[in-house]
């Protein structure tokens, strides 16, 4: 099947009158053992081609495991998982699935997170994934060397480092590890913890003390469900304009955030309150600090550019990312790698450079019609059923069915209007433009999977 599909590309090629040849990868690297990186893992082996993936930790699954360490691991490596205790999903399993490998049909549609690691490892055990991972091996480089890439890499046990050469270089490093922590005037002189959401791993830290979130992304929102049940107060600043449930009465809602004193917080509207903790839900920014300058690329902590399709490095095509995408469902990330590693594997070609160097431009033209900005050249959003049919017709990648964007779209105006009861409700895909929504409470740590 696979050198029926090179043979293809190669017909193709030839009736075109195109010069160009695929590529056909002699080694491949991928940094990181997360969702992505362990998808690239899958569809590489399937392929064929010959590859091994960097993880910096000793474990599969990036932010998805549960780690009680904070700020280091027990390498003295920074932690690249940002999960914490009583997390569950807050998109359905249907969108977060691998192609082809469906939780357990009574799994809820909102599994715990310790739920979707033991995915995961079902993923990598089924597959036989393993024997390729690398562990303790932090990436700290990776550069082009004329022909090839030059991978330098830490390890964490022996502290020694070592350089690796790739032809084919597959970064999924991860989109969650680099919190954004502002800061605010009087900051210094506050007596009170402050952490990002990064650092945090348990409501029960906070029992009977006076809190505050800042605000109200998907984590500022789940924390303010967890922690109103345990705090003494919890103050939660934010401007997002949404319908906004009962919760217990020790929550307090304010503005944007005025100066720090000593005790406490002056908000915007000059209102004032006394704080002994602070929780920062202000999100995450892009890490590719590993990045050599040799690879072509602007490189900051808000975008990659130029990559074609959100994935190819123009510049360098035999350099791909996984994950630098915007306001997508976690199943864009495994079409991203079945891509990559077709890619890798000779199963088709790009087009010609000045080509794709005009496909990004367009794009980046496009953005002011949407009233975007540069900033947002990595996102995707509403054109995602789009995207997924491009990468299919270009790649052969396996097509997500219109009804995942259908279910994401839902999901998102009604995580909004019914904040404490949305994940009581269980998904059924019906074919690949409908789905049915059923009421089904059940505890949050329900999971059928057994490894």
């Amino acid at each position: 099947m696979i050198e029926a599909r090179k043979m293809h590309s190669a017909a193709k090629r030839e009736a075109n009158g195109d010069s160009h040849h695929a590529v056909v990868a002699k080694h491949a690297c991928v940094i990181g053992a997360g969702y992505s990186g362990l998808a690239a893992a899958r569809y590489l082996q399937e392929y064929e081609v010959n590859f091994t993936v960097y993880e910096a930790s000793r474990h599969i699954g990036g932010t998805w495991r549960f780690d009680p360490h904070v700020g280091t691991d027990e390498d003295g490596l920074p932690l690249f998982t940002s999960m914490y205790k009583k997390l569950r999903t807050n998109t359905p399993r249907q969108t977060m699935e691998y192609a082809g490998f469906p939780f357990p049909e009574d799994t809820p549609s909102y599994p715990s997170g310790g739920c979707f690691y033991k995915y995961l490892q079902s993923f990598v055990k089924h597959f036989d994934l393993m024997k390729y991972i690398r562990f303790r091996s932090l990436v700290t480089r990776v550069r082009w060397a004329d022909d090839h890439w030059d991978l330098t890499y830490t390890n964490s046990e022996d502290k020694n480092s070592y350089t690796d050469a790739c032809d084919f270089l597959i970064i999924a490093s991860g989109q969650y590890s680099n919190p954004v922590k502002p800061t605010f005037q009087g900051q210094e002189s506050f007596k009170g913890n402050i952490i990002h959401s990064h650092d945090y791993k348990d409501p029960e830290t906070f029992r009977g003390r006076k809190v505050m979130v800042v605000g109200a992304g998907a984590s500022g929102l789940d924390l303010a469900t967890h922690l109103s049940n345990v705090t003494a107060k919890l103050v939660h600043s934010h401007h997002l304009n949404y319908n906004q449930p009962k919760f217990p009465g020790n929550y307090v809602k304010k503005p944007d955030i005025n100066l720090f004193t000593t005790d406490g917080v002056i908000f915007q509207d000059g209102s004032f309150e006394d704080i002994d903790d602070v929780i920062l839900c202000t999100g995450y920014e892009y890490n590719h600090s590993f990045v050599d300058e040799s690879a072509g690329l602007t490189v900051s902590g808000k975008f990659v550019l130029p990559l074609y399709q959100q994935i190819v490095n123009i510049r360098h095509p035999t350099m791909t990312f996984l994950g630098v995408v915007g306001k997508v469902i976690t199943r864009v990330m495994d079409a991203q790698a079945q891509y990559a590693a077709a890619l890798a594997g000779g199963l088709f070609e790009l087009p010609p450079q000045q080509s794709m160097l005009r496909i990004w431009l367009d794009h980046v033209r496009s953005l002011r019609t949407k009233n975007l900005k540069i900033i947002d050249v990595n996102c995707v959003g509403d054109d995602m059923d789009y995207y997924f049919a491009n990468l299919t017709c270009e790649a052969g990648v396996v097509r997500a069915p219109p009804v995942l964007k259908a279910m994401r779209d839902f999901n998102a105006v009604n995580r909004l209007e019914d904040l404490l009861n949305y994940r009581d409700y269980d998904y059924h895909i019906l074919d690949d433009c409908t789905y049915d929504r059923k009421y089904n409470p059940r505890p949050e740590d329900t999971c059928t999977i057994e490894l």
